[in-house]
């Protein structure tokens, strides 16, 4: 399918501009919210998020498999000991970011959403960071280190942003700098394989089957060491609910058709026209705004002025990087 969509679009010349890859990128930033969302809105209607984890990653996993067989795509890249540590490493991926979901979920129920998103979502950067300072695949200028300096200020700001109301504490900020930690290094498993030639082969379905596979174990060991009579009950109860159907058919119908149509096609243009480091700020930059936007006026939270200005700070910390030639 992937395979097909790709032909399709190198037959429209928008397909292959610096317009579409900005488009796509943003679009799939944007979509991101969904699991801010879901992670955030379900406990309060009885819906646990590791099963919901569970069945999106077992839905993702076999049509991960089933394309991966019709396409041969197993076949793409898998062809040396270290394309198999690179699968192994995006298992871990997966499973941590199985992990991160669970803490970030936990801390939505206490503090403000949309300042738990912006803090996590700006570990996402971290792989834009590494290619600056360990693989020197980008060129590091005075702009792009105001950047990551806008960033870290953006951070420690929202470390002295207040609750919405008295609950929590600051447990949840805890936990959304545990979450902020896991996903810089989840992050970075992700991209490191596309480094090497041995292993950037390696295709998308393969990819996407692998990081599904990890967040489907991470759920199988955490709802294992989890299962009480009280939680079986929960899961038969959760089965009937149609919640749990819609959250599971929303994030993966994102996922998976957006990782075909926009997020690789998008990522590999802007890489053909030279700007493969503004992808990964791109994404989080526009997902931190749309999902301010989401928790203002959906979420119904207040938007304190601290939260104001370390938002500013962030997105212009990622302009910087993304334009800091």
């Amino acid at each position: 399918m992937g395979l097909e969509i790709s032909v399709l679009a190198s037959t429209i010349s928008f397909f292959d501009s610096l317009a579409f890859g900005i488009i796509a990128l943003v679009l799939v930033g944007g979509s991101w919210c969904l699991v801010g969302l879901v992670m955030g809105d379900a406990p309060k209607r009885g819906v646990d998020t590791s099963i919901i984890q569970f069945f999106g990653g077992f839905v993702s996993v076999i049509i991960s498999l089933l394309i991966a067989w019709k396409t041969n795509s197993w076949e793409t890249g898998i062809t040396n000991r270290l394309a198999i540590f690179a699968c192994g490493t995006l298992v871990l991926s997966g499973f941590m970011n199985f992990h991160m979901l669970q803490f970030m979920s936990k801390a939505m129920q206490t503090g403000p959403n949309g300042v738990i998103w912006s803090i996590i979502q700006s570990g996402c950067v971290s792989p834009f960071v590494c290619s600056i300072l360990l693989f020197k695949v980008v060129e590091f200028t005075w702009l792009r280190g105001m950047g990551i300096l806008c960033l870290l200020c953006a951070l420690i700001l929202f470390v002295f942003t207040k609750n919405n109301d008295s609950k929590g504490g600051y447990l949840w900020k805890v936990q959304a700098f545990i979450c902020f930690g896991i996903v810089a290094i989840q992050q970075n498993l992700n991209v490191w394989p596309s480094y090497y030639e041995e292993t950037k082969n390696i295709s998308s379905v393969v990819r996407a089957l692998c990081v599904s596979g990890g967040t489907l174990l991470g759920s199988i060991i955490h709802n294992t060491f989890n299962m009480t009579p009280e939680f079986k009950q929960k899961i038969f109860a959760n089965l009937k609910n149609l919640m749990l159907w819609k959250y599971v058919f929303a994030l993966q119908f994102f996922s998976l058709i957006f990782a075909y149509t926009l997020l690789y096609p998008g990522m590999d243009v802007m890489a053909e026209q030279g700007r493969g480091g503004m992808c990964y700020p791109l994404m989080v930059g526009s997902c931190i705004v749309f999902f301010t936007i989401i928790s203002v006026l959906l979420l119904k939270e207040r938007m304190r002025k601290i939260q104001l200005a370390a938002i500013i700070v962030c997105v212009a910390g990622l302009v910087l990087i993304c334009t800091g030639a």
